[in-house]
């Protein structure tokens, strides 16, 4: 069968946990990595390289593999495992082998021992300590002094004569929660405790899909941070990798594959973005712990999302006054960015998700259909809020909206037989063929039977965007078609997720199983190589880029679960 828990590809760590045990492809070698700070590390939040050894302390060769309570590494000479005993804390037992841990010492850098079973060492960079401790095996550390720091800094913890060894790594920042050596045993079962009842609340999927439904449970429960800083919320970040951030549209889907099951943490995946909400009503690019990004924003897909969560979770009536608010400045920032008359733009790919589209290709502002599209989809959900909330005046004002912008989409984007991109001077971008265009099917039945027959045939054309995988983003006709071209070719799972619904809205909810099948099927290792990556080659199924993303856990999981109640009504 084949493994998904590829321990190269997908982060050892845990629920409410800052830290993680990773590859790193150009080191080839695991490290324990720290987070905080979101993706901006220079180094990727490196603290220490793991390396097991013998009991001399040489290197040893063998596998690793990864389970969701356990990081383990065989040899001929034994055994090594790791797991999470708490956020903070790294728990290690091992059987005829040790581990050696290397600090990539800088400025200020310095280990001390504290008695011959315990050592702090001093990760100034990252302002951080470590109290490493055994409970059995030996202690060995080279860390010379520099006067300012230690020149190196490694530590082997390796077996004692009997060929055990039990050690633990606690990271703090002023003073240790604990002096204990956490017991291996005990982290990998409280850890498996804690992944079982997260995987009890995840969607269920059909019998084939099982290992992919662990999978995506996994990363999603692994990936989320506590409330820290700027996140008042625990927050879902996209990966442990190194997209270490939540972004402000990804955020949107994860938000959607917990709704049924963890309606709070729902709200709260909205919420920790939308409480840092600019005055404009702008939201940022993305935010962690320490920082929000403001330079760019992401694409309005929100007014989409909560009419969705709302049909799933009985939400307060403060909360809908809440969220009206917030789509509310949500959208008249975008809508100011328009001439009067006009259509809102893009002053950049990165505003629309889709960073490199071809429809960015001659340049910003950019009045693009799916903005639009989206921005219409969220006035008629204001609408709706606005009537559940007892504003029927209010309520009419969006909805009349809404219809004017509709009425100027189709007046200015579309050209009688397809929808374009425009510059502000009216210029039509003619480079490329981009799935981007076809986003205002989301619409459905405000777009003329006609226009939804075409579009939509246009999508299941041989050759062009649907591949064997699901909708290319560019035309694989296309010149511009590259296989990991980010947003020029490759499958990515937010856009699965808009048009299985588009095909829904337009009456055709065969077709969005079908995209579905093949999503699921593809990140399942189904004709493919399997994985839940942040994208994916169209025409071979391989995984791109981060290697285990979570709006990509959540989009595998909401269609696996669409296709189990589907099989379930027939």
């Amino acid at each position: 069968m084949l493994n998904l828990f590829d321990p190269r590809s997908v982060p050892l760590s845990r629920r409410g946990s800052w830290l993680c045990v990773s590859w790193i492809a150009e080191d080839a070698a695991f490290w324990l990595r720290h987070l905080r700070g979101g993706d901006e590390h220079t180094d990727l939040g490196r603290l220490f390289k793991l390396l097991p050894v013998d009991g001399e302390g040489r290197a040893v060769s063998g596998t690793w593999s990864l389970q969701p309570d356990s990081l383990s590494f065989h040899a001929e000479v034994g055994e090594l495992h790791l797991a999470f005993a708490d956020a903070d804390t790294l728990a290690l037992q091992g059987r005829g082998l040790g581990l050696r841990l290397t600090l990539q010492s800088k400025r200020y850098d310095y280990a001390q021992r504290l008695d011959e079973r315990a050592v702090h060492v001093s990760c100034a960079s990252q302002d951080l300590s470590a109290r490493v401790a055994l409970s059995s095996g030996e202690l060995q550390l080279d860390a010379p002094w520099q006067g300012q720091r230690a020149e190196r800094i490694a530590l082997d913890m390796r077996p004692d004569a009997a060929g055990a060894v039990a050690a633990s790594v606690h990271l703090y920042r002023v003073m240790p929660a604990r002096s204990d050596v956490a017991s291996f045993e005990a982290a990998r079962a409280d850890a498996a405790a804690d992944f079982q009842a997260w995987l009890s609340q995840t969607l269920a999927v059909d019998e084939d899909l099982q290992p992919l439904r662990r999978l995506a449970a996994y990363i999603t429960w692994s990936c989320i941070v506590p409330a820290e800083g700027r996140l008042h919320y625990p927050a879902m970040y996209m990966s442990k990798n190194w997209m270490t951030n939540i972004w402000s549209w990804d955020h949107c889907f994860n938000a959607l594959a917990l709704a049924a099951q963890q309606p709070e943490l729902a709200w709260q995946q909205l919420a920790v973005l939308f409480e840092l909400q600019h005055d404009s009503g702008r939201l940022p690019d993305f935010a962690n712990d320490l920082q929000a990004y403001w330079r760019f924003t992401k694409p309005p897909v929100h007014g989409w999302t909560v009419a969705q969560l709302r049909r799933q979770s009985a939400w307060t009536q403060d909360r809908c006054t809440q969220m009206h608010e917030w789509l509310a400045a949500q959208a008249r920032s975008w809508l100011a960015t328009a001439p009067e008359g006009g259509l809102p733009a893009y002053d950049h790919g990165n505003d629309a998700g889709w960073d490199n589209a071809t429809v960015f290709l001659q340049g910003t502002p950019l009045q693009s259909p799916d903005l639009s599209s989206f921005l219409i989809l969220q006035l008629e959900e204001l609408a709706a809020l606005a009537e559940h909330l007892g504003r029927p005046a209010q309520a009419s004002e969006w909805r009349g909206q809404a219809d004017a912008l509709f009425n100027r989409l189709m007046a200015r984007l579309w050209t009688g037989e397809r929808f374009v991109a425009r510059l502000a001077d009216g210029t039509v971008v003619n480079d490329g063929d981009s799935l981007i265009a076809y986003t205002p099917l989301l619409l459905g039945s405000r777009l003329p039977a006609a226009i939804r027959e075409q579009l939509l045939a246009e999508l299941f054309e041989p050759g062009r965007f649907l591949s064997a995988h699901g909708l290319a983003t560019e035309s694989q006709r296309s010149p511009h078609y590259r296989a990991d071209g980010y947003w020029r070719g490759p499958i990515w799972a937010p856009t699965t997720m808009l048009f299985v619904d588009v095909m829904d809205r337009c009456g055709r909810p065969d077709l969005g199983d079908e995209l579905a099948r093949r999503f699921t099927a593809m990140c399942a290792g189904i004709g493919a190589a399997g994985g839940l990556a942040e994208n994916f080659d169209a025409q071979s199924g391989a995984p791109l880029r981060d290697p285990a993303f979570t709006w990509t856990s959540s989009v595998a999981l909401l269609l696996g679960h669409r296709l189990l109640k589907k099989k379930n009504t027939v």
